[in-house]
């Protein structure tokens, strides 16, 4: 139980790219009085004003202020998503979206805007490294999604995403407080893609661990745990932010993670939210060659072997 949940307090949903924010804020916002709002801290889709991967804020840093006025602009309802127009979808949906802009700014606006009593649930990986922060300025409850290294590089590899690094090296207080020794031995521009998902993923846990240890409002939660025992799991977590666990919350987990649904997203596709989540857990295992694998659990680093052990 946290003893800082209320029934008032927002909750974020973060943790590394790809590691299953989209599938648990999509089912905690089966609860009742919950809004939804999709990614803010992306910068290629969010709202305006964010312009960097994975932005470090901390109490004090000079940034502050200006993230403090976006996150009041984003609670409030008046923060504006960028335009998505030039990301296809025929004429029409073109047309629409210039005009009233995205399904994630629309659906952003019913959540913050429309009349009633609501507790948003922001889904946002790109928020990981400000998580500390959001929960300790804005009293936000945390949840951090934890997938494993392989899973996630897999998953990236699936999609054909990279990550460039300077993202991270230009935040000077990021890399004096938290990563600045991790990246001191490695050449990211040499690595390949999957090297650098792996040692991305140890940067962001590395992080978040420290996070977790210090703030009992903020909670750890592998993916691999959920996709086994989702309804228990659920639960915990309902209990854990004081969110109202409803039969129709029980419906939309059991629909979304039934072993009559798919065991993989189709190629290309980023997101299937009803999966049979027992076995798509670990389809990393029978796609990774042994050396690949042994890679990614180098440079997962500390982390990765905190919360996966040294056999995998």
């Amino acid at each position: 139980m946290n003893p800082e949940a209320t029934q008032n307090r927002h909750i974020l949903v973060t943790g590394i790219h790809r590691s299953g924010t989209t599938f648990v804020g999509k089912m905690l916002s089966a609860a009742p009085n919950t809004g939804y709002v999709q990614e803010p801290f992306n910068p290629n889709l969010g709202i305006e004003g964010i312009d960097i991967w994975y932005p470090y804020v901390r109490d004090g840093s000079a940034q502050e202020k200006y993230y403090s006025d976006l996150v009041d602009l984003i609670i409030s309802g008046h923060a504006r998503y960028k335009n998505r127009s030039g990301l296809g979808g025929g004429f029409l949906r073109t047309i629409g979206k210039r005009m009233f802009g995205s399904r994630d700014y629309l659906r952003y606006l019913a959540s913050t805007r429309l009349p009633g009593s609501r507790r948003l649930i922001l889904k946002d990986p790109l928020a990981s490294l400000c998580s500390e922060w959001l929960h300790r300025k804005f009293g936000m409850d945390v949840l951090m999604l934890l997938r494993h290294p392989a899973g996630f590089v897999y998953s990236t590899m699936r999609l054909g995403w990279d990550f460039d690094f300077s993202n991270l090296t230009a935040q000077t207080p990021l890399m004096e407080d938290h990563l600045g020794k991790i990246l001191a031995s490695f050449d990211t521009t040499s690595m390949q893609p999957w090297q650098r998902g792996a040692l991305l993923w140890q940067c962001i846990y590395s992080v978040l661990d420290v996070y977790a240890d210090r703030n009992p409002g903020m909670k750890v939660i592998r993916l691999e745990d959920l996709s086994i025992n989702p309804e228990e799991k659920f639960m915990e977590i309902h209990e854990f932010t004081a969110l109202p666990f409803t039969e129709k919350s029980r419906c939309t987990i059991r629909q979304s993670t039934a072993s009559s649904n798919p065991v993989r997203a189709p190629e290309g596709k980023a997101h299937l939210l009803q999966r049979n989540s027992r076995k798509s857990v670990d389809t990393w295992r029978g796609s990774l060659d042994k050396t690949t694998i042994a890679g990614i659990r180098k440079l997962a680093g500390p982390p990765g072997e905190k919360y996966y052990g040294k056999d995998w």
